[in-house]
């Protein structure tokens, strides 16, 4: 099967939608790999850009808890949606397959699930980074999406990382990019650690990274 673009958006959360279109317009904006004009059947960078900036404005206007503002917010989020949709089946027609293409779309990527028969554990992720978020008392986490895993666990500490006791779960995400974590303590060190889990359980753990949450 040719590796797609994974286009399920509505499992993301506010701030994981805004981070996560966000990175898709910038990437595909003057992308060289995506020479214009694309075709007209599907929707142009400027209509994607202005979609994105709407959305991204609404999402700040919304913050207050004003319901119309949430519901515009909403709105917005949907016609994007449709949009980053209808133009990933052109972007897979002209990556051919490729996924070094696919990779700088900004789009997180499907590929076909690899049967090896081994039972053995998952190796710890690589690639792990921790940044801060868009917004205050948020980190973003992310790691290299692993073959077999099927969601990926995050745990912290404020104490000693090398006490195993001094960890706890944070949360579980199934995507391996754009892990948002929130209502965190502005100006306090986290220690960070992620694993794959698979269908046999458990991977390892990535060695821990601190930072100091804005």
């Amino acid at each position: 099967m040719q590796p797609k673009l994974i286009i399920t958006f509505e499992h993301l959360n506010e701030a994981d939608f805004l981070v996560k279109t966000g990175v898709i317009n910038a990437a595909l904006t003057g992308n060289p790999l995506y020479p214009l004009p694309w075709i007209t059947q599907v929707p142009s960078i400027e209509t994607i850009n202005a979609a994105y900036t709407a959305y991204q404005d609404a999402y700040h206007a919304a913050l207050t808890k004003d319901t119309l503002k949430i519901v515009l917010r909403d709105t917005l989020r949907a016609e994007l949606t449709v949009l980053l949709k209808q133009l990933a089946p052109y972007l897979e027609v002209i990556a051919q397959g490729d996924l070094s293409i696919l990779a700088t779309t900004g789009y997180d990527l499907r590929r076909d699930i690899v049967h090896t028969g081994s039972i053995d554990p998952l190796p710890a992720p690589i690639g792990f980074q921790v940044t801060h978020g868009v917004l205050t008392s948020t980190l973003n986490v992310q790691v290299t999406r692993l073959v077999g895993a099927g969601s990926y666990e995050v745990q912290s500490t404020q104490g000693d990382p090398s006490i195993e006791a001094n960890w706890q779960h944070v949360l579980s995400s199934k995507n391996a990019s754009h892990i948002l974590l929130s209502d965190l303590t502005p100006g306090q060190t986290y220690w960070l650690r992620v694993r794959a889990v698979g269908n046999h359980g458990d991977g390892a753990w990535t060695d821990p990274l601190s930072i100091i949450v804005n």
